[in-house]
Formats: C-alpha cells, sequence, structure tokens
C-alpha cells in the first residue's frame, strides 16, 4: 500500500489551497443582511448565529465578495468534525492565512507543534498577531461552522484572538449554537455585531428573489406560499425549489408540508426525494455522507462493482452546479473535493446507520484504504478506527512518523496520534517513543525523562535498531537539559549503531556527537564527526532540517569555532546554514533558528550590536522557545550586553530576569548561573553593591550544587562564578585577591581549551596591575591580550573587560605600536570603541505636560496598571505574579504601552514618566 504520509498527485501545497465554501450559483441578493455587515467593516468581531440551513454562509460570502472589492484580505476556513483538535486547527489556520501572505504565519508556523500548553498556545497567537498588525491590508478571518469548535485549548486560541488582535483584523464566526467566548467586553465597547436567527430568516423580498432564481419563474401566490412553509428559512426554501423543479417543471405546488427546521427537512427531503430514488441511486447518495470530505473517485471506491448511478450522479452535479447542499471541501483538500450540507448530510447519515454493522465497517475499510493511497493520513486514520480496526490505524501512524519527524510537521504527528485509544498508544512502543520525543520539542523534559526511563525497561527486547533510537532520544534529551555528562554517559552506544540504523538515527547520532566533543574540549574530534563520511542518505536526499539534520551538524561545527575564539570561520558557517535553512523553510526552522541566535553572538562580538538586534529581535520569542539552551543562552547575553551599551540599564536587567526566569522553568542551572553573573556585573555598574551581593549568595549555591563537574557545560558554573566574585572583589578593592582569582581562572580556561576568555581575563589583570601601579606588568598584560585576541579576530571580548581598556592600550604605547600588526589592532579596537550605540531617545513633548498627560490616557487599565508596577522597578516575572496573567501577556501589554507612549523600552518609560513628575 502507498505511503499514506506520501504526496499524492495533488500535492500537498493543493491540499491545504484554501477556498471559501461556495454560495449559491445564482447569486441571492440580501441588502439589509449584507448592509448590518457592511456597518460592521470597521469593528472587531462579528457573529452570526442561527440554525443549520439559515444562510449564513451564503451571506458571508456576499459580503467576502464586497471585502475583497475594496481590498481587504480575506481568509476563510470551513470547519468540520475532525477539527475539533489543536494540531489540525492549527493546520488550517496557517494554510488559510499563509495563502494571502506567508510572511504573516512565519512566526507562528515555528512555534506551531512546541507545545499545547496555555503558554506555547499564547505564544503562537501573539506571533500571528504580530504577523497579522505587519500586514498593510485589513484581515477578516471568517469561520465557518464554529460550533465544531469544542475543544477548550482551540477556545482559548480564539479568545486571546479576540483579546490580542490588531485594529486590522476582524474575527467573524458563522455558528449553530452560542460561542463558549467571552464577548461582554467587546459588545461593552461597541466593537461586536451579533446577528441571530431572526435576522437571518428571509423577508418574504427576499425569499421571492430565491424561488425565481431557482426556479427560472414564480408567481407571487406561490413565492409567497414557499415563504410561508418555510417561515423563510433558507435550507426549506432551497429544498422545496429543488423538489418542484425535479418533480413538474416548477409549475405547481401542492403540498401542505411545513418545512422550517431540521426535523422537518429531514422528513420532508426522506419522503419526497430519497424515497423516489432507484436502489443504485439510493446507495450512491448515502455513501457520499460516509466521509466527512468526498469526491466521485472516492464514491467510486465505496460503490466497488457497482457502477456509479447515473441519475444519482447527475443529481449531485446538478447540486454542485447550484449551491444547492453541496459546497467546497475546505482548505485542506483539492479542487473536486465537497462536503454534504449539515442537514443533508444528517438525513442520509439515518439511512447509513440502518446498514448492519459488518457493511459499514466494510464500507469504513475502503475508505481508509483509499485515504491511504492517496496520502491522506487524518482521514486514513479516521476511517480505519470507524471500521474497527484500530491495529491498522496505528500502523498508519507508525509510517507517517518519520516523514512528518523529516517535514518538521510533529503538531501533525500529535493529532495523528491523538485519534488513537490511549491503550492502543500504550501498548505500542513505536508510538510511545515517538511521543517521548514530542515531549522534548514541547520542553516537558520531566515527563520525556520518565518516558525514557519507563521505555528502557519496557523494550529490552525490541530490535536494535529500535533501542538505538531511544538512545538518541535520551541524547537529544540531555541536549535539552544542558547536562553533557548525561550525554556522556551514553556514549558508547551511540557509537555502538547497529547495522540496520536508519538515516534519521545516523545523522542524528553525528550531531549528539559533535555536541558531546565540543563540551569536552575536543574540538577537532567534533569537527571531525561532521566532515568525515557523507552523511547518510534519507530516500535518496541528504536530511536537512530538524535538530538531527546536517543544517544544525554545522551549526553545531561552527559553534567549536566559535568557542576557541575563531569568530570568523563561525560567521561564514553560520551566514551560510541560515541562508540555506531560510530557503528551505519549515522543515528546518530548528536549523534556522540555531544559526540565527549563534550569529547574532558572532555579529555583536565583531561590535555590530544593532546588526545582532535586527536580527534577533523579530525572532525572540522563537528562539527561546524552539532554541536548544546553547543558543539562547548566547542570545540573551547579546540582548542584555547590546542594551547595557545603549545605556539602556532596566532594559538590559529585564533580559537579564527573563533569562534567569526561563531557566528556572526548564530547570537549566548553567543558563541561570549566565543571568545572575550579567545582573551582578549591571548592578556593581549601576553603584548597587548590596544587590549585586544578594545575588551573588545565589550564584554561589549554583556553585556548590555542581561543585564536583569536572567537565562538560555544568562546569561553566565554577567559571561563571569565578567571574562573578572576580567582579565584586575589584568593586570592594581587594585587587590582589581578584589578581589571584583571574591567573588561576586563566589557567583553567587553557586547560579546558576556552581561549576566547583568556584576553578578557588579561585585560582584567591588566586593570589591576594598574591600579596597584605596577605598570610593566599591566602592559605585558596589555600585550598578551592584544596578541591573542588578533590571532582570533576578537574586539567586544577586549572592549567589554573594563572601562579602562582604551587608557590601557594607550598606555601600552610603544610596545604595542613597535609591531605594526599589533598596532593596527589597537587602532580598531579604539575606533570600536568611539563607535558606542546610543539609545533611540523619544522625541521631547513641545507641547507641554498637558499633551503627555494625554498620551499616557490612550493606555488601557491592565496597560495603566503594568506601567506603575514597572516605575517600581519590578521584572516582568513579578509583574506576571502581581497580576496574575502569565509572563507573555506582561511582555505582550508592555509592547502595546511602548508603542502608544512613543518609547522602546523601560528606560524610556521611566524617563517620560519623570518628565511628568510621576516618579
Amino acid at each position: 500500500m502507498k505511503d499514506p504520509c506520501a504526496k499524492p498527485r495533488q500535492s500537498v501545497a493543493a491540499e491545504r489551497k484554501p477556498r471559501p465554501a461556495r454560495a449559491d450559483a445564482a447569486a441571492i441578493a440580501r441588502p439589509r443582511l449584507v448592509e448590518q455587515l457592511r456597518q460592521a467593516r470597521h469593528r472587531r468581531c462579528v457573529v452570526l448565529q442561527g440554525p443549520a440551513g439559515s444562510g449564513k454562509t451564503t451571506a458571508l460570502d456576499a459580503w467576502r465578495r464586497e471585502l475583497l472589492a475594496i481590498g481587504v484580505e480575506v481568509a476563510w476556513i470551513a470547519l468540520g468534525e475532525g477539527d475539533d483538535d489543536l494540531a489540525p486547527f492549527v493546520d488550517a489556520l496557517l494554510a488559510t492565512l499563509s495563502h494571502i501572505d506567508p510572511s504573516m504565519t512565519a512566526e507562528a508556523s515555528a512555534l506551531a507543534g512546541h507545545g499545547h500548553g496555555e503558554d506555547a498556545i499564547e505564544a503562537l497567537v501573539i506571533a500571528l498577531v504580530r504577523g497579522i498588525a505587519a500586514q498593510r491590508r485589513d484581515v477578516a478571518l471568517i469561520l465557518d461552522d464554529a460550533h465544531h469548535l469544542r475543544d477548550p485549548r482551540i477556545v482559548n486560541a480564539l479568545q486571546l484572538l479576540l483579546d490580542y488582535g490588531p485594529a486590522n483584523l476582524l474575527c467573524v464566526f458563522a455558528s449553530r449554537n452560542a460561542l463558549p467566548l467571552s464577548l461582554g467586553r467587546l459588545r461593552a465597547q461597541g466593537e461586536l455585531l451579533e446577528i441571530g436567527f431572526d435576522a437571518l430568516r428571509f423577508t418574504p423580498q427576499e425569499s421571492a428573489h430565491l424561488v425565481a432564481s431557482l426556479l427560472g419563474k414564480a408567481d407571487e401566490s406561490q413565492a409567497r406560499v414557499l415563504h410561508e412553509l418555510t417561515d423563510g428559512w433558507a435550507a426549506g426554501l432551497k429544498m422545496l425549489c429543488l423538489d418542484l423543479r425535479r418533480k413538474r417543471g416548477g409549475t405547481a405546488l401542492q403540498t401542505g408540508e411545513r418545512v422550517r427546521d431540521a426535523q422537518t427537512f429531514a422528513r420532508y427531503f426522506d419522503s419526497e426525494v430519497l424515497s423516489r430514488l432507484s436502489a443504485p441511486e439510493l446507495r450512491f447518495f448515502v455513501l457520499c455522507a460516509l466521509p466527512e470530505h468526498f469526491n466521485l473517485g472516492l464514491c467510486d471506491a465505496l460503490l466497488g462493482e457497482v457502477p456509479a448511478a447515473p441519475a444519482a450522479a447527475e443529481l449531485l452535479g446538478r447540486l454542485e452546479g447550484q449551491g444547492l447542499f453541496l459546497v467546497a471541501a475546505g482548505p485542506r483538500y483539492p479542487e473536486g473535493w465537497w462536503r454534504l450540507h449539515p442537514l443533508l448530510r444528517d438525513v442520509l447519515l439515518t439511512r447509513l446507520e440502518a446498514l448492519s454493522e459488518s457493511e459499514r465497517r466494510g464500507l469504513h475499510t475502503k475508505a481508509w484504504h483509499w485515504f491511504a493511497a492517496g496520502g491522506m493520513a487524518h482521514d486514513a486514520v479516521r476511517h480505519a478506527l470507524l471500521a474497527g480496526d484500530a491495529a491498522a490505524a496505528a500502523d498508519l501512524v507508525e509510517r507517517c512518523a518519520d516523514e512528518l519527524f523529516v517535514a518538521g510537521e510533529l503538531r501533525r504527528l500529535v493529532g495523528l496520534v491523538r485519534q488513537l485509544p490511549e491503550a492502543l498508544v500504550r501498548e505500542r512502543t513505536g508510538l510511545r517513543l515517538w511521543m517521548a520525543w514530542v515531549e522534548v520539542y514541547e520542553r516537558r523534559l520531566q515527563d520525556c525523562a520518565l518516558s525514557i526511563a519507563q521505555l528502557h525497561n519496557e523494550m529490552a527486547a525490541a530490535t536494535p535498531a529500535e533501542r538505538y533510537r531511544l538512545t538518541l532520544l535520551r541524547g537529544l534529551h540531555a541536549v535539552q537539559c544542558d547536562d553533557s555528562a548525561a550525554a556522556m554517559a551514553i556514549l558508547p552506544e551511540l557509537l555502538d549503531a547497529p547495522a540496520d540504523a536508519d538515516a534519521i538515527a545516523l545523522t542524528g547520532r553525528r550531531n549528539l556527537l559533535t555536541w558531546i566533543h565540543l563540551y569536552h574540549g575536543d574540538y577537532e574530534q567534533a569537527r571531525r564527526v561532521q566532515i568525515g563520511d557523507a552523511p547518510p542518505l534519507l530516500r535518496g536526499q541528504v536530511l536537512q532540517g530538524t535538530p538531527f539534520g546536517v543544517l544544525a551538524g554545522r551549526c553545531l561545527a561552527g559553534l567549536t569555532h566559535a568557542v576557541e575564539g575563531q569568530v570568523i570561520q563561525a560567521e561564514r558557517i553560520y551566514r551560510d546554514v541560515l541562508f540555506e535553512a531560510d530557503r528551505r523553510g519549515a522543515s528546518c526552522i530548528d536549523a534556522s533558528c540555531l544559526a540565527a541566535g549563534l550569529l547574532a553572538e558572532i555579529l555583536y562580538e565583531l561590535n555590530d550590536a544593532p546588526g545582532a538586534m535586527r536580527l534577533l529581535e523579530e525572532r525572540l520569542e522563537v528562539l527561546e522557545r524552539v532554541s536548544i539552551p546553547d543558543t539562547v543562552v548566547r542570545v540573551m547575553l547579546v540582548m542584555v550586553r547590546s542594551r547595557w551599551r545603549e545605556g539602556r540599564p532596566l532594559d538590559a536587567l529585564a533580559y537579564a530576569e527573563q533569562i534567569e526566569d526561563y531557566a528556572e522553568r526548564m530547570g537549566l542551572d548553567r543558563l541561570r548561573a549566565y543571568s545572575l553573573l550579567e545582573q551582578v556585573k549591571i548592578q556593581l555598574r549601576r553603584g548597587m553593591p548590596d544587590l549585586a551581593r544578594s545575588l551573588m549568595v545565589a550564584l554561589d549555591a549554583l556553585d556548590a550544587r555542581h561543585a564536583q563537574a569536572a567537565a562538560g557545560t555544568l562546569s561553566e558554573i565554577r567559571v561563571v562564578a569565578e567571574r562573578a566574585r572576580i567582579q565584586l572583589a575589584m568593586h570592594g578593592g581587594d585587587l590582589r585577591q581578584a589578581l589571584a582569582q583571574l591567573d588561576a581562572l586563566s589557567a583553567l580556561c587553557r586547560q579546558r581549551g576556552r581561549v576566547r576568555r583568556i584576553p578578557y581575563l588579561h585585560m582584567q589583570s591588566a586593570a589591576i596591575e594598574r591600579m596597584l601601579g605596577n605598570a610593566g606588568k599591566a602592559r605585558a598584560h596589555v600585550r598578551e591580550a592584544l596578541q591573542l585576541g588578533h590571532r582570533l579576530g576578537l574586539v567586544r571580548t577586549l572592549l567589554d573587560a573594563h572601562e579602562d581598556v582604551i587608557p590601557l592600550i594607550r598606555d601600552a604605547g610603544d610596545e604595542v605600536r613597535r609591531d605594526p600588526v599589533l598596532g593596527f589592532y589597537a587602532e580598531r579596537l579604539e575606533a570600536a570603541a568611539r563607535e558606542q550605540p546610543h539609545a533611540t531617545k523619544p522625541e521631547p513633548a513641545r507641547e507641554g505636560r498637558a499633551a503627555q498627560e494625554k498620551a499616557l490616557a490612550v493606555l488601557s487599565p491592565r496597560e495603566a496598571e503594568i506601567v506603575q508596577l514597572l516605575l517600581q522597578a519590578m521584572p516582568n516575572k513579578k509583574i506576571a505574579r502581581v497580576l496574575d496573567v502569565s509572563l507573555d501577556t506582561v511582555k505582550w501589554h508592555l509592547k502595546n504601552c511602548y508603542g502608544k507612549l512613543g518609547v522602546s523600552g523601560r528606560d524610556e518609560v521611566v524617563e517620560r514618566m519623570r518628565d511628568l513628575g510621576r516618579t
């Protein structure tokens, strides 16, 4: 059987091409209703609520045409039962919006699949809101048949979309039932239009127009009778017109049955239409209702040996041509796919349920085979389960897993697994292994550790290739836990790859080995792993994306150069990888984030802080959520140091605290140590030694916790703690103690191959010797720092070592200038020091205090609360606790505050409020 994850003849891109539901072929003028919708053009939300068949879709389609005509972008999602799960819903939402502009969903697409908790959903919505806000045009998002959405996670996402939606976004919902959304605020603000069933009913004039368009001719009395029989219910009107045209050519009406609701519709359709079909015609029609969506090929497959009934096919074609009870299938299906109107499908499903259980299961079996052969895994799994063949459904999921992993679509894999019974998933170690991979990607590291422990015991009898996959999972878990010792513990197993290990396993093995060798100081061996043998092929292609792909491996090889201080070599590698990863799209998002984060560190080192910030600011949320800890710590340190250089200490502290919060949540002690070091340095520079010493207490505790770590990631905590102690000793005047600590730390860095840190330490030693009056020793330290710094191509490492670096270089004088190379390097450092960036200050208000008070009045009550807490020097994390909201919510409101106040950060908010005399 064809792989259910393989692309069918129509590509996956075509499969997801978004299209609105098809409206009636004859346009039905509803000026009263469309005018109401037209008046809502600049509101935030529109809700149409009414029973099935009340004309919601038709009215929205008429409005859609008007919106498009005036330049509004329209994204339409026709929802079904299968969309009430986070993965398929997110797929549909992103696919539909990306059809307008792929850049709108780029950041959100990167976040999708990296978590399904509240924080992850909020981050995804915020990314989507940013993308929509960046559009020059207005965007209308229409969710048709929204009553299918009951999953609390989806409801939460929609609520956030309403709460955070930018001014250029209009959300439109068509639903049979009341939506489980909080709309009170929008209603009170006049931002909500609600249209109920009474407004949706056709007026006598609209009924007459519809009847005339469907029958071709109709006198006033006939139209009036039809309107009275249906009470203006659109589905009933269409049903009676169809029946009249089929039976009598539309010339008379002889019925006393009223068709005003779903029950009477079902009775009428059953007695007046279905009962008059031949057996083959009826069977064809009933089988159309088996799947949620269908095409003629699927119907033929379900019929088996029986040829398609011409009369029924003709009826189907007529329904499609006239838009009667047949609409396009929606964004996940190509042209030629349909879905029945819910009322009609309900009637036909009653007939379907009358078949024997064995016959129904046989039909579902045919359906899942057909969907699997067409590469439509979600539908295939659903029908396999309805056929009672859960084992086949699980087989389908397992066959899809590799393909989805390689494509970077783990959220689709999660959606498939969620369809399976939990008991079956527990029985299948292969499925449980994949779900453990998902736990790593979603940063549920404790859950993953538990899964690994259970699988380790239960897979004792598994094949070597399966157990090797578990070994790789342990390695990736160690990387995300920033625990090189745990990775080192599995090194013998990693090296002993089984003969039947696949390309995913062998490519992943290369990257894990590179990371392990990197953190044990064997940089040459780390690079040889990547450039030795040619990478294995997966279906004839090199695995490029995912953290196990060759692009991520090349980034890790670049990192070995960066750690040694060979920044130019590292920069070249990162730039090439970033270009290639961005060109390849979503499947390479992990490599793209890794390359962007690491390149930003190099740009900062080369004194291009603005370039580093431009690279990071748009990616910051994505980088934090999808990157490995190595990238996160480097990114955040760039942000902290860049903000400090701009003269924005509060913003620098905010980023340092953000690292600490992330590290505490994820249990990453090395990252927390780096955060505490940066905070110590900032507080000392601000003249707040007591705060610095209190931070040192926490850093000492981390150092004591990992005192036995002799190598690897956790051994860096000792180095970080020593650097903080040196800063405190220098600030407190204990210069000889600081000098002894610097000598010991330099020796340790040389021993571990961390050469890049040594010029920094030499510059600090030079500053201390100068203060002690030892000019000769100071010059010697400067010379050694310059010699090594020039060889490595360093700039900021030397300039950030001490505030007196430039005077120290000048004091070295002739000793430096006698060497033309070192003299030129010293000149470059002096020029770089003069390029100190400055924060963009807001223009002073010329209108005076009253105008600035007016500017503050635009803040919402929640934004004003956050600004007041910010003025108390509260970090984001504490503000979130005080207000009982998420950290993402605080950051989102802060960005809104900055925009409304015309500032770009915390420091400028404080300055503005001081101008107003409020601090």
